[in-house]
């Protein structure tokens, strides 16, 4: 069996985050790279974020890396949080950048991570990670290392993204279950409707909008119609109708 489709067929059936990361390093190995780096920064709210990190990169530079708060810094992070397309970092290497910001390119050389390049990742729910691969070898070809990435990691993508909302969905900080009349109702407060003007649409009494508004507060753990709203589509428990 190809190798790509095989580690496809592996993580599509992943029941833990251990069983992805595994199937990481098998990836990274059969690339020819030395380091691997999947991220995913998913809302919550508008000031809070949940992040799945699996990586093997020197625990020295991910220790000071975090230490520092270099992610407010890193130009690989703001470039996949508006891109698509994959990068090779020594593009940043080009780029001038103000003596008064850490550079972070430069100092991941320092701790190993020497070259390297990363594919944006876009979640359903208005997320973004990405998945990066690094060598340490100054010599190495990465050039040739990341023509040969451009053609095996593009299939893999969406198996970890399937993968990890499937294993989200099953942890204990999951997103709430919303009924479907909750989210009906959510989706037309959404619109900006009143609660009578919601009754209307959904032909039912008034107060019975104000029931489901209600029981969606508690569970998405708000304290108004306009909190509930926004939770509700940053978290995924409402989407746009198509």
């Amino acid at each position: 069996m190809n190798s790509t489709l095989e580690l496809v067929n592996n993580i599509q059936t992943s029941q833990k985050y251990q069983d992805i990361d595994n199937n990481l390093e098998k990836l990274t190995d059969m690339i020819h790279c030395e380091y691997y780096l999947f991220a995913i920064i998913n809302p919550k709210s508008m000031i809070k974020s949940d992040v799945l990190i699996l990586d093997n990169y020197p625990k020295q530079w991910r220790d000071y890396y975090d230490e520092e708060n270099l992610i407010k810094y890193d130009p690989i992070v703001d470039y996949c949080l508006s891109n698509h397309s994959p990068i090779s970092w020594h593009i940043f290497d080009k780029k001038t950048q103000k003596k008064s910001k850490p550079n972070v390119i430069k100092e991941a050389k320092t701790s190993g991570l020497h070259s390297g390049f990363s594919f944006p990742i876009h979640t359903i729910n208005g997320g973004f990670g990405m998945i990066s691969f690094a060598h340490s070898n100054k010599g190495k070809n990465i050039d040739y290392v990341y023509s040969n990435a451009c053609m095996n990691i593009p299939p893999i993508i969406p198996a970890l993204l399937d993968s990890y909302h499937r294993i989200n969905q099953n942890e204990p900080t999951s997103s709430t279950y919303l009924t479907k009349r909750e989210k009906e109702c959510l989706s037309w407060a959404c619109e900006g409707k009143s609660s009578w003007e919601i009754s209307k649409i959904l032909g039912c009494a008034e107060r019975t909008v104000t029931f489901h508004l209600t029981n969606s507060q508690t569970k998405l753990g708000t304290n108004n119609r306009c909190q509930s709203v926004s939770k509700a589509i940053l978290t995924g428990a409402i989407n746009p109708s198509y």
